[in-house]
């Protein structure tokens, strides 16, 4: 087994189908698999073999995904790093991780010195495309030309580690979830499968790729069916409404971030999006405010789906067939299970709100070199997710919050996606995130902190009777601040530790 062979098989079916689009650059499958090929036999001569960890810092463009299946094809694991995070949190990660290759592109000019400068760097190998101004480097073009497109995959077991992914953390601990070649042909074919993707379709390729939903939901997923992904190597509304209707886009996987921004662009109705045959949704909560507005405005259905990086990650998702329940992070597949359990690890009862856990052929192996971490979210087989949800009497899951972030006021019990549902129903609210401050009379109270609409303006007193007219008290919050914006993993959720006030 090797992920890399999903690739094989697709362009096996039909060589000449177009693989991505990538601005006036069309890559069929056969053009694809021989570049990771000439890649894949460069790299070897180098010496990357099974043993080795590669790098990979690039935005979505054609060479990430050359690159990640290259690496894959030679036993390698893939080590792909955040281009969104600060030099410091990258080169936590290529110690932790102990990576010998990074390969990345001009763009990354600034923080390859940094790295190369580095005291606990081991990177022997960096790999630059685009002919950059930088010493002790190898050009990545090079490599391409010298490198046969013949090449025999490693064959791997379903246990073999694959890929090394690092969720961006307010943490000062990284961990590395190491996902297997199990994990990710899983996911790869389950989510095809749950999304019903076939040879015709056109999916946006605009999440990241570095982190889980856009790797196995949209890439992986993808050349499994034999898509073609529409690359973008970072969200901008209107040129993603351009990209939607001039590649007839039919499948189109976001956060709830992209989906506030595509709703609330101005040019919105000038495009035509009839080619959407399927919106989905995950990486964070979805405000339901905004799920209805689409809804009934566009017409269209967006179709939830929840998962984490420990499960490489598809947990659930709405159903495309059956019932339909806003705010549901719908069902899991029928490989994975789930239950919804109280502190002590007992299942509860349907209705009742505790800490949702897995088990299936989608959790990681662990997380690499932190056998006490690992303990602490993988118990007897179950990956405890640290989620809040409840079942309803259909099976249908519904998050609550996250258990750290749980607010206890006076004795009471309060999850911070309830109120920070309230506030952003406001007309003049864009974001908001709810947490506890520590109170010497009531343990815990409520503090909001809150993002306006362009143009817009409220004061305090406003947003607390706002609340007070659609909330119990005690739910209330104490204190309201204003942000001018939120620092964000790349699946849209707020880092509520990383917070700034304003001046």
């Amino acid at each position: 087994m090797n992920l890399y062979q999903n690739l094989v098989r697709t362009t096996e079916r039909d060589p000449d189908a177009t693989a991505l689009y990538f601005g006036h650059e069309t890559i069929t499958y056969g053009e694809l698999l021989s570049r990771v090929n000439r890649l894949a036999n460069a790299l070897r001569e180098l010496g990357i073999g099974g043993d080795s960890k590669v790098a990979i810092l690039l935005r979505n463009v054609p060479e990430f995904v050359i690159s990640y299946y290259a690496t894959l094809a030679l036993g390698a694991v893939v080590v792909p790093l955040c281009y969104m995070c600060l030099a410091e949190e990258v080169e936590k990660i290529v110690c932790d991780s102990k990576v010998e290759t990074l390969i990345t592109n001009f763009e990354f000019n600034d923080m390859v010195k940094e790295l190369q400068g580095s005291m606990c760097s081991q990177i022997s190998r960096i790999i630059v495309s685009e002919a950059p101004e930088l010493e002790g480097v190898i050009q990545y073009e090079k490599l391409l030309e010298s490198g046969s497109d013949r090449l025999e995959g490693v064959d791997r077991s379903e246990d073999d580690v694959a890929a090394l992914l690092y969720a961006p953390t307010s943490s000062k601990v990284v961990r590395g979830c190491m996902l297997t070649h199990g994990n990710l042909v899983w996911n790869a074919s389950t989510v095809a499968k749950l999304c019903k993707l076939t040879t015709q379709d056109v999916v946006m390729g605009v999440l990241s790729f570095f982190a889980a939903y856009g790797q196995s939901c949209v890439m992986n997923a993808s050349i499994y069916a034999g898509c073609s992904i529409v690359l973008h190597e970072s969200f901008i509304p209107g040129e993603v409404l351009k990209s939607l209707q001039h590649e007839q886009v039919t499948v189109f996987m976001g956060v709830p971030t992209m989906y506030v921004y595509i709703l609330n662009h101005p040019l919105i109705y000038q495009y035509d999006l009839g080619s959407v045959r399927l919106w989905i949704c995950g990486g964070a909560p979805f405000p339901r405010e905004v799920m209805e507005r689409w809804n009934n405005e566009l017409g269209a259905r967006i179709y939830e789906g929840y998962g984490l990086t420990e499960a490489a990650p598809l947990v659930t998702m709405q159903p495309l067939e059956g019932t339909y329940k806003i705010g549901s992070i719908g069902v899991p597949p029928e490989d994975v299970e789930v239950k919804v359990v109280d502190e002590e690890g007992k299942e509860l009862e349907r209705g009742e709100v505790g800490e949702l856990i897995v088990r299936g052929p989608n959790v990681m192996k662990g997380y690499y070199n932190k056998p006490e971490e690992t303990a602490k979210v993988l118990k007897d087989g179950w990956l405890y997710t640290g989620d809040m949800v409840y079942m309803d009497s259909d099976g249908y899951l519904f998050i609550v919050g996250r258990k750290k972030d749980l607010i206890i006021r006076g004795g009471f019990n309060i999850y911070p996606r309830e109120i920070e549902e309230i506030l952003v129903s406001h007309p003049l609210i864009s974001e908001a995130a709810v947490v506890g401050v520590p109170n010497k009379y009531l343990g815990e109270e409520v503090k909001a902190y809150v993002k306006l609409k362009p143009g817009s303006s409220l004061t305090e007193e406003q947003v607390l009777e706002y609340c007070e007219e659609k909330l119990p008290y005690y739910k209330t919050p104490k204190f309201v601040v204003f942000v001018n914006s939120f620092k964000k993993d790349p699946s849209g959720q707020i880092l509520k530790d990383l917070i700034e006030e304003e001046g």
